[in-house]
């Protein structure tokens, strides 16, 4: 079963995604810190799709991101973005840092469960 991550410091955010995943062939494992998750990661856990939140203490989604890529483990990773932002150049700088996608809160459901069906191509 694919393992996805969620990293978001907002537990409604966070409840928000385990309700359209609930009913998904997938593990998922929720973080409220991504230097957390980070460390999971660079310990041995390989998920399959890690989906993040931009603005975050400590360390935001790009920071994540730019560290989940120089681990061997998920240099590759699909990476999504589930933000508030929407401005071109900060898309820009994640295409940049590989993001496989970015999702606009609030998200519709459904297009969160498309994306998530997509990049794991479950069908």
């Amino acid at each position: 079963m694919p393992l996805v991550i969620f990293v978001d410091d907002s537990e409604t955010a966070l409840a928000s995604t385990r309700m359209v995943t609930n009913s998904m062939p997938i593990e998922v494992k929720q973080y409220t810190e991504a230097q957390v998750a980070l460390a999971e990661i660079q310990a041995g856990m390989t998920p399959d799709l890690i989906i993040t939140d931009l603005n975050m203490p400590v360390m935001n989604g790009f920071e994540f991101l730019e560290a989940l890529r120089k681990v061997p483990s998920t240099s590759r990773t699909p990476c999504l973005m589930l933000t508030t932002e929407t401005k071109a150049e900060l898309k820009q700088k994640g295409k940049a840092l590989g993001l496989t996608g970015w999702i606009v809160k609030p998200f519709n459901p459904a297009q969160l469960k498309q994306a998530i069906t997509r990049v794991l191509r479950l069908a």
